[in-house]
């Protein structure tokens, strides 16, 4: 990685640093990077991401392709560039209304429609939540899953759209999202020292800034694949949006298949565009949703061994906006031998919480 440095983020009257080091990540590399989403924290280096990501590109189009001819179309967060909008109305939408919170981005957008005037588009600024259509729609397209699939807001969002919005039989793009995890140590992976690179710096201080406060902020792993894994994997949230059924949180159980140590769960996600779809998988494809570290609240990582069981309750509880939700886990690791168990605990919030509680915020915060 190159030489460490610490680098100053104001929070209000506040001072964070974060541990950095200057050169982006190496092809292949292990990094962390802020998430962004939820917040929504976007710029043209983030949406330039987005609109390069070709397999989640491929499945919406197809899904969109199938979907949109002779429909009333809703985007959700269409972002500046209108790309699914403009996928509608080539496919053969009758009219696209398309919703953006960011003002700068639903400026953009605006210029991007009129850029289209023999197309029926309406760019409506504001949040989903609270603005009015003047018609129901019979397509809703909402990219909004999160790296954790429901951690932007989506389950809340289609629910209010599904009441103000949509016609009852409206169909939802994407159709449904599974978010698995399984145990890891990150600090291993990252030999013991952990960094961000600089350049990703701007992103944290902007989400302590839109939270009003430091706390140990949800982080993206990029350059990690199932090789990472030191369990079996389990199921923490199973989002299908046309059947409108959310099941979030439950019990996991991952056994632990080879020996190490382990500091927390690594979360990803399973996207399904249209019903059927074999589905992407964040852990296992190069696309623009990273998986998620959850770190155990632990001054060090726990010693584990073949035949080991991590039992954990997930909850799940929207934050107080009553948006955007935040994940608990608590359980124990039984071991297979006659050491004694450990009491584990992780949690991955939204906004506020504890400040450097875990061993790998303490090495990345201060």
């Amino acid at each position: 990685m190159g030489r460490f440095v610490w680098k100053t983020l104001h929070v209000g009257g506040l001072q964070v640093q974060v541990r950095t080091y200057g050169e982006p990540p190496d092809p292949g590399a292990v990094y962390l990077c802020p998430s962004v989403g939820e917040y929504p924290i976007y710029d043209d280096a983030i949406y330039q991401v987005i609109l390069e990501d070709e397999r989640r590109n491929t499945l919406f189009r197809s899904a969109i392709t199938a979907a949109a001819p002779g429909a009333t179309v809703l985007e959700i967060g269409s972002g500046p560039d209108l790309l699914w909008t403009l996928a509608a109305v080539g496919a053969g939408a009758s009219r696209v209304y398309a919703i953006e919170v960011i003002e700068d981005s639903a400026r953009r957008a605006e210029q991007t429609a009129r850029s289209h005037p023999s197309d029926d588009i309406r760019v409506i600024a504001g949040d989903a939540t609270s603005v009015v259509l003047p018609e129901r729609a019979d397509v809703c397209i909402a990219e909004i899953v999160g790296c954790i699939g429901g951690s932007e807001g989506i389950v809340a969002v289609l629910a209010d759209a599904r009441s103000r919005h949509l016609a009852p039989s409206a169909s939802v793009i994407p159709s449904a999202v599974r978010t698995l995890a399984g145990a890891i140590c990150l600090l291993d992976l990252f030999g013991g020292d952990v960094a961000m690179p600089s350049a990703f710096t701007p992103y944290a201080e902007a989400v302590f800034q839109q939270v009003g406060m430091p706390f140990d902020l949800r982080l993206y792993v990029g350059g990690v694949d199932a090789a990472a894994l030191m369990s079996t994997t389990g199921v923490i949230e199973d989002l299908r949006f046309n059947e409108q059924s959310y099941v979030q949180g439950g019990h996991l159980r991952l056994e632990i298949s080879r020996c190490g140590r382990v500091d927390g769960l690594l979360a990803w996600i399973e996207l399904a565009v249209a019903p059927g779809d074999a589905g992407l998988n964040s852990l296992a494809e190069d696309t623009n949703w990273l998986p998620v570290y959850v770190p155990f609240a632990l001054d060090d990582p726990i010693g584990v061994n073949v035949g080991d069981v991590l039992s954990l309750q997930v909850t799940v509880a929207n934050a107080d906006d009553g948006i955007h939700p935040e994940y608990f886990f608590r359980g124990q690791l039984t071991r297979t031998g006659s050491g004694a168990g450990v009491t584990v605990s992780a949690e991955s919030r939204y906004s506020g919480g504890a400040f450097r509680s875990t061993v790998v915020h303490r090495g990345l915060l201060r």
